[in-house]
């Protein structure tokens, strides 16, 4: 192995006491995207109001200004049954926000010239990749790229049958976790590792040099030790067994402060070669007209990234969605600006809470 493994009564009852915002730049407020000032208390009443009105238990949140965090939140309870409050330390599953940063991964391999981002992945895999049905031949035309930009023709997940692409792949998109779990495959025979490995390599190459202690795509036990827990219609789900496999499709364990400082050095163009930076967020397929992900403002797909087009605002925005079952992610960025969003909440299904933030922050004609 070339890498070993490194080393709802009480809802707003109270006030957290991490609910005071880290501000870095002492300022009592923070600028959107025009460079707006708003203030902070402006800022926690929305979020408590939203919180409140959406039955959000708990929250985890940075806002970005110039490429640096200049607010950062966190509010609720991790656990209400235990009035356990959100932290500093409090851990969310990030679910889909994974992809952009094994997106970013998988661009470095390409700049290391260990991977070609055009070339069929099933060259690179020594073993047969479990559950796929090998008669339906089209497989073998898929590349890294088609993974990145979803048009692989896989589905999203599988469930109990084998595994086929439902369309000629590199032709359309079709969002797809099981392609991002196929290249996980093929990054580990290149890498010659299994699942334990391509977590030491990803935090050889993203997560040590960021000091994102609390970023990490396979749980251990102080991860779940400080996981908030998940809830669903105000309800506790229940904890399930965490699968030992590197999932970059959902996998990823974080909280805002950690993950904003991936997307910081996004922001400053670091880690990459000019081309591969250029390649991450060129388009690379459109989303089809009736697709929900076009009627929520998501134009194209790039390689790892949803680009959003918002009618209040003049230039591309850049993110992606994460919702595993309890727990729902978002972050949102203006590369140009330097100006980002990160939000982790445990509850299913809110992405109405981020986009709606992301809208009286950068709308000046928002309603509340």
């Amino acid at each position: 192995m070339k890498y070993l493994f490194l080393i709802t009564v009480l809802f707003f009852s109270c006030k957290s006491k991490q609910e005071k915002p880290i501000n870095s730049n002492e300022k009592q407020y923070v600028e959107n995207i025009a460079e707006v000032e708003i203030s902070n208390q402006k800022i926690e009443q929305f979020i408590g109001d939203k919180m409140e009105a959406m039955n959000i238990p708990g929250l985890s949140m940075a806002i970005i200004n110039k490429g640096k965090i200049v607010y950062h939140i966190t509010k609720g309870y991790a656990n209400i049954e235990d009035n356990k409050e959100v932290n500093q330390q409090t851990l969310f599953e990030g679910a889909s926000i994974s992809k952009s940063m094994f997106a970013y991964l998988a661009m470095q391999l390409v700049d290391e010239a260990k991977m070609e981002l055009d070339r069929p992945l099933h060259q690179y895999i020594g073993q047969p990749f479990p559950g796929l049905d090998k008669t339906n031949e089209a497989y073998k035309e898929i590349t890294a790229r088609m993974v990145l930009s979803h048009s692989t023709g896989f589905p999203n997940w599988r469930g109990n049958s084998e595994l086929r692409t439902q369309f000629k792949p590199g032709t359309k998109f079709g969002y797809s976790g099981e392609g991002y779990q196929y290249l996980v495959y093929a990054v580990q025979s290149i890498l010659d590792t299994d699942y334990r490995g391509l977590e030491s390599y990803f935090k050889e190459k993203i997560a040590i040099p960021l000091k994102m202690k609390n970023t990490t795509y396979i749980p251990n036990s102080q991860t779940l030790k400080n996981k908030a827990s998940a809830y669903k219609n105000e309800t506790l789900i229940p904890k399930q067994e965490n699968p030992q496999e590197f999932n970059a499709a959902a996998g990823i364990h974080s909280e805002a402060i950690s993950y904003s400082k991936w997307l910081i050095n996004l922001m400053n163009k670091n880690g990459l070669t000019k081309e591969s930076y250029h390649e991450l967020f060129a388009d690379q397929i459109a989303t089809p007209k009736k697709d929900w992900f076009n009627k929520v403002g998501i134009t194209n797909w790039t390689l790892g990234f949803a680009k959003h087009k918002f009618d209040f605002l003049d230039r591309p925005i850049y993110g992606h969605i994460g919702n595993n079952e309890g727990f729902t992610s978002l972050f949102l960025m203006d590369l140009s600006k330097k100006w980002g969003i990160v939000i982790f909440t445990n509850a299913d299904q809110a992405d109405d809470f981020g986009f709606e933030l992301f809208k009286y922050l950068n709308n000046e004609n928002y309603e509340i």
